[in-house]
C-alpha cells in the first residue's frame, strides 16, 4: 500500500512549486487532500480489503501503547528511499542519529522536541512535515528538512546535547570558535558550514543521515582521519612511538577503547567528555595537568614498559632563570597546560609530542628506533651544537667555544646511554634530561667514594679519564672543607662574596663546603667576557689565573682568592706584592706575577709540588735547627734572589729553647703567636719561626694602615709584624726585655743598645 506512495513525487513537488511562487502567502497550507498522500487511512474513499504491507493498528504516536503508522520509520521510508538523487538517498545510507530508544541521562530532550509514546527518539523527534524549521520560511531548503526547530549552526543538537554545548565544563572540544585552517575537503565529506564558513560547529564533525563513520561522524575516524584534517602538524605523531597503536596496543583509554578502535588521537585524547582539559582521555594523577599528561605514561608509577624520566630529571613547573631570553619556539604553560607567556617551564616546553623529528616532518622514527638529541619529540634539534639547551640557559654558551666541549678534545668519549658528543651535542656529554645518574642531571656514572659535585670534575680529571693531562695532582686546595676559620668571616652564609658553597648532594646551600665548584664555572672558560666565545679556534688551550673555567678573574689582582682569604688579600700594595716589587720574577710554573695572580706568585692552587701552604716558589736553604716554614721566607730573603736586599743579620730563634703559647693566650686573639712543626703544622708547643712573628700578608698589624707605602722602611708597628711588642709571647721568658727583643730581633746592636 504505501510503496505506491512514491508515485506521488510528481504530485508533491507540483504542490510545493505552487507553494513557493504563490505571493499571496509565505509558506504552503496543505488541503485535506494533501495530508491523505501520507494519512491515507483518514479518508475511507481509499480503503480496501487488501493487507497493508505495514501492519496497521488505530491510534497515533502521541496515543499510549500505539505507534501510528504515519509516525513509523517505513512510512518515512516510502518516500526517502533513495530513489530520487537529493537528500533523501542518504537518510538511511551508512550511519544515523540513532531511533527508537530511550534518550540517555548524557541528554536532555526539550518538551518542544516530542518522543514517541514509549518515551523514545524516533524521527518525528527532530522531523515533521507540518512546520518549517531552519532554514528560514519561504526557503526551499526549509520547507523540505521539516525540522521542528531551526537549526543555525547546529543550535538544535545543542538542545538535547547540553553537556556537550557546555564543552568548557564537560571538558570538550571548543565550539563556536573559529577555525581558520577549515580545508574544503571537510565539507566535501559532508561537514555542514556554520552561518560564518570557519565556525567550529556540532555538524563540523557530525551528520545525523548518513555519516560514514560511527557516532555519526562524517567520516571513519579509527586512523584519526577527521581529527587531522583540521589538527594537519599533529598528524606526523602517526607511525611514531606515540602512535600507541604501534607502542601500547594493548592499552586502553579512559573511555576503554583500544588505540586500534580509538585511532591514534583517540589513544590519548576524547572529543567530548574527557578526563579533563586539554581533551584528555587517559586518567590521570592529582597535580599539576601539564606534567601529568605526560606522566600517564612516561611517570614512575605507571606498568607499561616505555621510557620513564626517572629519579633525577629536568625539573618542571619551574619558573625560567631568565623569562625574556627563552625563545617563542620554546612555550612556557600554565598548570592546566595551556600555553602561557607568563607561565612556567613544563614538559611541553622542550618537548613537542606530535613530532618525532623537528628538523623532518616525514621521519616519524618507528616503534623500535631509538631516540638521540636530534629526535626524540624535542621541539629543536639538541645535538651538535645543543641549540635547544642553550635556548634557555644562555649564560652556558661560552662552553660550546671551550675545552669542555667534547666534541672537540674528546670525540671518542661516551655519556651514560652511549652517546658521543656529536650524537649527545656539547651539554649531553655531561648533562641528561631524563634518568640522570645523579644531581646536576649527570650523564655519567657516579660512585659513593666521594661527595657528588667533586665526582662531577673526576669523572674526567682522573689518571684514565678524557682529561687526564689535567690533573690537580696530590698537592691542591683542600676540599670539602667548611669556611668557619676565614677571617673575616662572609656576609652571608650560603656564599663567600658570590662563591657558592655546597652540600654532600651537590646542592648550593648555606653554611656547607668548598668543593671544585666553589671556585670553578665549568660553562664559562673565560669569567671576564661574558660573550659565547664563538671565536674559539684552539683545542686543549693552556689556560692561566685570568680563564681556566674561574668564576672570577684571578690575575693580576688575585680577586678569586681574596673573596675567600679576605684578611690575605691585604698583601696587595705593600712590599709582598710582586707587582709592585718584582713584577718579571716567576714561581715554580714560570708564570710572572700578571699571569699567576698576586697570590699565584707563592701559592699554587693545584699540582703544587710542595705541600706546605701549596707553595709555588723555591724553598731556601736552612740549617739543621731551622724548620720548613723558615725555607718559605729564605727562598726569597736570601743571596741572588728577589729579597737579596732585605736579609736580617740574625734570623733565626735559638732551636733549644721551646715555647708553649697556649698557657697565656687565646689562639683566636690578635695577640696569639703561632708555632709550627718540621712539617708546617701548627702546633701548642714549638720552635719560634720567621712566621711565629711576621705575618707575611698584612704589612701592620694597626687597624687602616696597611700600606706599604705609608712606612716603606718598616718602622714602628709595620714590617709585617703580627703584633705588638708587649702583647707576644716573649713576654713569658723575657719579661720587659720583650719590648726590645721582639722589635729588635734581627739587629743585634739595638738590642744590646736598650739592654
Amino acid at each position: 500500500m504505501f510503496r505506491s506512495i512514491s508515485f506521488a513525487y510528481p504530485f508533491i513537488i507540483m504542490v510545493a512549486f505552487l507553494s513557493i511562487s504563490s505571493t499571496a502567502t509565505a509558506a504552503y497550507m496543505p488541503s485535506r487532500r494533501d495530508c491523505a498522500i501520507c494519512h491515507v487511512m483518514w479518508i475511507d474513499d481509499f480503503r480496501t480489503d487488501k493487507e497493508t504491507l505495514i501492519e496497521w493498528q488505530p491510534g497515533n504516536v502521541l496515543m499510549k501503547d500505539t505507534q501510528g503508522v504515519v509516525s513509523s520509520e517505513d512510512i518515512c521510508y516510502s518516500c526517502h528511499d533513495g530513489y530520487v538523487l537529493d537528500s533523501r538517498s542518504t537518510v538511511w545510507k551508512f550511519n544515523q542519529h540513532k531511533t527508537f530508544i530511550k534518550p540517555t541521562t548524557r541528554v536532555t530532550v526539550p518538551p518542544s522536541l516530542t518522543l514517541s509514546n514509549k518515551g523514545e527518539l524516533y524521527c518525528g523527534t527532530c522531523h515533521t512535515p507540518h512546520v518549517t524549521g531552519s532554514p528560514p520560511e519561504a526557503d526551499l531548503a526549509g520547507l523540505t528538512t521539516f525540522l521542528r526547530k531551526k537549526n543555525v549552526d547546529s543550535n538544535l543538537c545543542e538542545m538535547c546535547h547540553i553537556n556537550q554545548a557546555d564543552y568548557r565544563v564537560t571538558n570538550g572540544h571548543p565550539l563556536h570558535i573559529m577555525e581558520p585552517n577549515f580545508s574544503d575537503s571537510l565539507f566535501q565529506m559532508g561537514s555542514k558550514k556554520a552561518a560564518e564558513r570557519n565556525k567550529i560547529i556540532c555538524q563540523t564533525c557530525h551528520i545525523v543521515h548518513g555519516a560514514k563513520g560511527e557516532k555519526i561522524v562524517i567520516t571513519e575516524n579509527k586512523n584519526s582521519e577527521l581529527c587531522i584534517i583540521c589538527h594537519d602538524k599533529q598528524k606526523q605523531l602517526v607511525n611514531s612511538k606515540h602512535d600507541l597503536r604501534l607502542t601500547l596496543p594493548d592499552v586502553k583509554n579512559a573511555k576503554q577503547q583500544l588505540p586500534s578502535e580509538s585511532g591514534p588521537c583517540g589513544a590519548c585524547h576524547a572529543p567530548h567528555n574527557a578526563v579533563n582539559k586539554r581533551l584528555w582521555a587517559r586518567q590521570l594523577a592529582p597535580g599539576n595537568l601539564a606534567a601529568q599528561m605526560c606522566l600517564t605514561c612516561h611517570g614512575s608509577k605507571n606498568i607499561y614498559d616505555i621510557k620513564q624520566i626517572g629519579q633525577h630529571s629536568h625539573p618542571i613547573n619551574v619558573a625560567p632563570s631568565v623569562k625574556d631570553a627563552i625563545p617563542h619556539e620554546l612555550p612556557l604553560f600554565s598548570e592546566s597546560a595551556a600555553r602561557n607567556p607568563a607561565g612556567r617551564i613544563q614538559c611541553f616546553t622542550c618537548h613537542e609530542v606530535h613530532r618525532w623529528d623537528p628538523s623532518s616532518p616525514i621521519n616519524t622514527g618507528g616503534k623500535d628506533i631509538e631516540g638521540d638529541a636530534a629526535t626524540s619529540f624535542l621541539r629543536m634539534s639538541n645535538s651538535r651544537s645543543s641549540t635547544l639547551c642553550l635556548a634557555c640557559h644562555i649564560d652556558k654558551k661560552q662552553l660550546v667555544a671551550s675545552d669542555h666541549n667534547l666534541e672537540v678534545t674528546a670525540p671518542d668519549e661516551k655519556n651514560l646511554f652511549g652517546f658521543a658528543p656529536q650524537d649527545s651535542g656539547p651539554c649531553g656529554a655531561c648533562h641528561i634530561p631524563h634518568n640522570a645518574a645523579g644531581n646536576k642531571l649527570w650523564a655519567k656514572e657516579l660512585s659513593a667514594d666521594k661527595e657528588v659535585v667533586t665526582q662531577l670534575c673526576t669523572g674526567c680529571h682522573h689518571k684514565d679519564g678524557s682529561a687526564k693531562a689535567k690533573l690537580v695532582g696530590q698537592n691542591s686546595h683542600p676540599l670539602n672543607v667548611g669556611i668557619e676559620k676565614l677571617k673575616p668571616p662572609p656576609t652571608d652564609g650560603q656564599t663567600v662574596k658570590s662563591l657558592p658553597l655546597y652540600d654532600g648532594g651537590g646542592n648550593i646551600k648555606a653554611g656547607q663546603k668548598i668543593v671544585c665548584l666553589t671556585c670553578h664555572e665549568p660553562h664559562t672558560w673565560d669569567p671576564g667576557n661574558g660573550g659565547a666565545g664563538s671565536d674559539y679556534v684552539f683545542k686543549n688551550m693552556e689556560g692561566d689565573n685570568s680563564n681556566s673555567f674561574l668564576r672570577k678573574v684571578n690575575s693580576p689582582s688575585s680577586a678569586l682568592c681574596g673573596s675567600c682569604h679576605a684578611d690575605k688579600a691585604l698583601v696587595a700594595g705593600t712590599a709582598h706584592d710582586l707587582n709592585v716589587t718584582a713584577p718579571e720574577a716567576k714561581n715554580l710554573g714560570g708564570q710572572t706575577v700578571k699571569e699567576s695572580g698576586l697570590c699565584g706568585t707563592c701559592h699554587f692552587v693545584h699540582n703544587s709540588p710542595n705541600k706546605v701552604k701549596l707553595w709555588a716558589r723555591p724553598l731556601g736553604r736552612v740549617k739543621k735547627h731551622q724548620g720548613v716554614m723558615d725555607a718559605l721566607c729564605t727562598g726569597c730573603h736570601s743571596k741572588k734572589n728577589i729579597a737579596q736586599k732585605k736579609i736580617p743579620r740574625i734570623a733565626w730563634h735559638p732551636r733549644e729553647k721551646l715555647i708553649i703559647n697556649t698557657t697565656q693566650f687565646n689562639k683566636k686573639g690578635n695577640d696569639y703567636t703561632p708555632l709550627f712543626g718540621d712539617n708546617g703544622q701548627e702546633v701548642e708547643m714549638g720552635n719560634i719561626s720567621c712566621t711565629s712573628c711576621h705575618n707575611a700578608h698584612l704589612w701592620s698589624y694597626l687597624v687602616g694602615q696597611k700600606n706599604a707605602t705609608e712606612n716603606p722602611e718598616g718602622k714602628g708597628a709595620y714590617k709585617f709584624l703580627r703584633t705588638a711588642s708587649k702583647n707576644t709571647v716573649c713576654v713569658v721568658c723575657h719579661g720587659p726585655e720583650a719590648l726590645f727583643r721582639y722589635l729588635y730581633f734581627h739587629d743585634p746592636e739595638m738590642r744590646a743598645t736598650f739592654k
